[in-house]
Parts: structure tokens; sequence; C-alpha cells
């Protein structure tokens, strides 16, 4: 079955500095993780279009600009839009997501006409489809295509628009512009009191013209309405758009998004991490309080010393919207999350260890609290592989997959030559493994997230005893000739008997998908009752990985409330 892609462009308004990146870096991975693969059509950063004119008029013939003047302006201003979309794909690694950057001639994007306003003739879809099956998300600059002679032709002012709508066409894909507002309201939002604002759920093509003129480049809404494509608008992060096609609703008032208080507790690799980007996003998120064992370490690494306790009781006093997870030991993490659930709180859990022991009795408290309970990020670190156990959950037969990036770095390491003891400390100096990596080598880590594979995705509680492992002892003697040693968690359903679970050292060939992730890289594989077969990839380990899983529950939690 064909995996749905989702085209997405990013406007300049919403690259204005190298931190959007993350952000842009998140917006994909959250449709990614929904089981999409993207297209993410990049604008050059902020005003670099416009750096790169000047430089043009300094040094090159009398009246270059941006109708025309100097046959070789187009290869100066392609620049922009090409740094952006390594910038973006740069970013998409740091987190795990698999992402290939492909340019306009790779992809055979080819336009006619005058070379700094050209008109889009063509798109080799084939070879576009093909990478998105190799690598799930790709990256192209907007704005520039091939034209005669191969040379770089522009598609003029708001290119990238006109890019994205046009690939999203070619493909029958649905496309989504992102700018710096959530869509198209009866007034422009940047200057309009925020109590009377309202918002357009649908727009027509005309009064998209006529009310929101610099949002979207004519060019790409006169492209939209000729082939009848209807698009999306918003703004990174919020799931709230305005579509754009052949009618007009009434404007609705504007939603209002209070700022919702968070209380953490973990400040280690991870919880360093997401409360980095938390405290980035500050007009949506405050960090009220967090738990540390030990809040002089904290302090000396300047943290302020009243926004640390280590009492779970201050965390419930600070009355919070949301609490993070990121511990490590079951308690007292569980009993937390049932007190936080029970007040009405939100919980976003990357204790893996928590959530599997609290099982299907911690689901059902949480099913009926008010309060919701996301956990993505308590397996897989990028590799969203609890998203498509709850996704197809039904009709999964089997899931082989890497679920602990930190050993399969480690094997990985010591495939090359190096000892058990000089690959573990490699993984601890890049942050994969923890200070006491017992659980990653011994698979407690990888048997708590079988656990949860086999809950969500089959509905079985088992026991971590009811898992046999395999532990990094031996590997040496194991080793095989023309084979790649993976570690690999296994859950099979056992028609209508519950399931089988297993961790085990397993030689492959090299051609074997899960063979070919490499260091803290994950794969997995599921296997459907109809025969159909579906794999999914991204990083298993490392600060960043886990850090923008945490973040897209986040973003999921303040989106439903």
């Amino acid at each position: 079955m064909p995996v749905p892609t989702l085209v997405l462009n990013f406007g300049h308004s919403v690259l204005n500095s190298l931190s959007d990146y993350t952000e842009a870096a998140s917006e994909i991975y959250r449709h990614y993780r929904q089981g999409l693969n993207i297209v993410a059509v990049t604008s050059a950063q902020g005003d670099a279009t416009d750096v790169l004119m000047a430089e043009a008029r300094r040094i090159g013939p009398e009246g270059a600009s941006e109708s025309g003047g100097a046959r070789n302006l187009p290869e100066l201003l392609q620049l922009g839009e090409r740094r952006s979309a390594a910038l973006l794909a740069l970013a998409l690694e740091r987190i795990g997501a698999p992402a290939f950057v492909r340019q306009a001639r790779d992809l055979g994007l080819t336009a006619s006409g005058d070379p700094m306003n050209a008109e889009l003739t063509g798109l080799k879809t084939g070879q576009l489809l093909q990478d998105l099956k190799d690598h799930d998300i790709v990256v192209m600059p907007g704005y520039v295509a091939i034209g005669e002679l191969d040379r770089a032709v522009l598609l003029g002012r708001g290119g990238a628009d006109l890019t994205a709508l046009y690939v999203a066409d070619q493909l029958g894909a649905p496309a989504l512009l992102l700018k710096d507002v959530e869509g198209v309201f009866d007034r422009d939002p940047k200057t309009a009191e925020p109590g009377g604002l309202r918002k357009y759920r649908r727009i027509s093509y005309a009064d998209l013209r006529r009310k929101a003129e610099p949002l979207v480049s004519a060019r790409a809404v006169d492209y939209a309405e000729g082939v009848g494509q209807r698009f999306r608008i918003g703004t990174p992060g919020i799931s709230d758009y305005t579509e754009v096609g052949d009618v007009t609703d009434a404007p609705e008032p504007a939603r209002s998004r209070p700022k919702l208080k968070i209380a953490m507790m973990g400040l280690g690799t991870v919880g360093g991490g997401v409360f980095r980007r938390v405290e980035a996003l500050d007009d949506r998120f405050e960090i009220v309080k967090v738990m540390v064992r030990s809040p002089g370490k904290y302090i000396d690494q300047g943290y302020t010393p009243d926004l640390l306790t280590t009492d779970a009781a201050d965390l419930l006093a600070a009355s919070p919207d949301i609490f993070i997870d990121v511990s490590g030991p079951v308690e007292p993490a569980l009993s937390l999350t049932r007190d936080m659930l029970s007040a009405g709180v939100h919980v976003v859990s990357a204790n893996k260890q928590a959530i599997a022991t609290g099982g299907q009795a911690l689901l059902d408290h949480a099913q009926e609290s008010d309060g919701s309970l996301l956990f993505s990020s308590a397996a897989g670190g990028g590799m969203p592989v609890l998203e498509m156990c709850i996704r197809e959950r039904g009709r999964i037969a089997r899931v082989e997959a890497l679920l602990n990036g930190t050993t399969n770095f480690m094997l990985g390491e010591m495939g090359k030559g190096l000892s058990y003891e000089d690959a573990l400390q490699i993984a601890q100096d890049r942050g994969y493994a923890e200070a006491d990596p017992t659980a990653d080598v011994d698979g407690l880590d990888a048997a708590a997230k079988i656990r949860l594979v086999s809950l969500l995705g089959f509905g079985e509680e088992i026991g971590v005893d009811e898992i046999a492992r395999d532990t990094l002892d031996g590997v040496a003697e194991r080793k095989v000739p023309g084979k790649v040693l993976k570690r690999v968690s296994r859950v099979v359903g056992d028609a209508g008997n519950g399931v089988v679970a297993d961790l085990r050292l397993k030689a492959l060939s090299p051609n074997n998908f899960i063979a070919k992730a490499d260091g803290e890289d994950a794969h997995a594989v599921f296997d459907f009752t109809d025969g159909d077969r579906y794999v999914i990839r991204g990083k298993g380990a490392g600060r960043w990985p886990t850090t923008e899983s945490v973040m897209a529950d986040l973003y999921d939690v303040s989106e439903a409330g």
C-alpha cells in the first residue's frame, strides 16, 4: 500500500533565523509521525535573496535586478534556497528524521521562458517517488528550476509557493504552505486588535487575492485555481489552517491560546534538551517547576534555584497544565503520573519503564481522568514506532525492530574491531549511553519498549520475564563473516494465544532492511495480517531524537487543549 505524501512549503517569513530551522524540523516530524512521507520545499532564509541581489548589483552588470539584466543572476539567487534546504536537512538529521536533499536538476524540475520568471513545465515524479520510498523525507529548494541549455532559472518572487503547489499537483498530494500567521484573517493579524480578529476556515482563490495578496504569490494562486487544486495555509506547530479553494465561509472568531504551565521531572541528557526547546517557546509554554535529585548540580549549570525542587508535592502545588516526565526509574514517576492524571493534568512521558510497569491499568486510569497520557518518546527515539502501533492496532501480525539505539551503535563499533569497553565509552561520550549502561546492554531498556509495542500494537500485556533476552556478553564470539550482527526486538501475534516476544542477537544479511541501520539509527518492520508491510526509520538514541518525540507529544497536547 503506497504511503501518503504531504508537501510542505516553508516560507521565508518562518525561516528568519537558524533557530527557525529547528521548529521547521519539528513541523515535519509532527506530520511524519502520523504515517506520512514528506516533501519539504524551502524558501531562502529571511532576507537572504535581498542580500544576494545587493551583491549582484555591486559586482554585476548595470541594470541587474530581479526582473532581469544579467544572464547569470539565477545562479547566484538560487543559493539562498539551496542553503536553506541544506540547513533544514541538517536540522532533521539532528533529530533523527530520515531526510534527503534533492536539487531541481536531480528531480527534473524544468521550466521555460523568462529566466527570472519562468513557467514550470515538468517534474520526474518517478524519481521523487523513489526518493520518498528510500528516505521518507525529501527536502528541495523552491524558486529554482532548470531551463534551456540546462541552466538554472527562477520562478519569480514567491516562487517557492509555486514550486510546492506544482510538486503537490504532480504527485496528487495535499499541500500546506507555512507562513508566520495561522491562516487567512479578515484583517492583518499583525496589526489588528486580537480580540476582534476573525479567521477564515475556507476561502476562495479570488477572496484570497483580495484579502491577503502578499501572503501567497499571485502566480501560485493562479496555478492552483487553474488546475482546481485546494491547498492549506498555516504556521508551524499549530494544526489550525485555512483551506484555499472555490468556497469562502463566513470568518469565525480567532482561537485564543493561553500560555500553558509545565512541570518537569528530570534534567538529564534528554531533560536538558526538552528544557531548552520548551524555554524557547515562551509564547506558548512556561516551565514552572522541575524536580531533580541534586539541585546544586543544576544551579551550577545556570538553572534558577527557585525553579528546582526535590519534592514531588511541589510539582503538583505548582498547578501545571502539563507534566513532562523525562526521568528514568519507575518510581516516583509512576505514582506521580497517576496523581497528575487524577488532578486533570496532561502527562507527556519518555519514561518507558514507568509506562510499561503501569501497563493497561495506567492507560485505563488516563482514559477515566480529565488529563491525557502521551508517551511516544518512550520507545524508538526519533522513530515513531509507537504511533504506528496505535494507528494500525488490529491488523499487525509481526513487528521486528531495533529498539535500543545505544546497543546498535555499540555493536557497529565492535564490528569495526573496538572492544566492548571502548565502544561503550564512545557511546557515553556522545550521550547515547547513560553512566550506568546496565539497562541498555542487558536488554531491560529494549524489553520495556517491547512491552509497550505488545500493549499498544496487540493489546497484550506481557511481563519482562516473558521476554527472552540476549545481552552483549560474548558478542565477539558470535560474529559471522559476511553478516551484520544486530540485537532485534520481535513481537509476533500467536493466533489468538497472545504474543511471542524476544530480544535476540541475529546475524543478518547486509541487504536486510534492519541490518542497514548504522550507528544509533533504528529501523522497524511491520508485517500486517493482510500481507502488507511497512518500514520506518529514525534515530533510536541521543538527546535530540528523543527530545523531538517529547516535543511532538507536547504540541499535540497543546493543540487538543
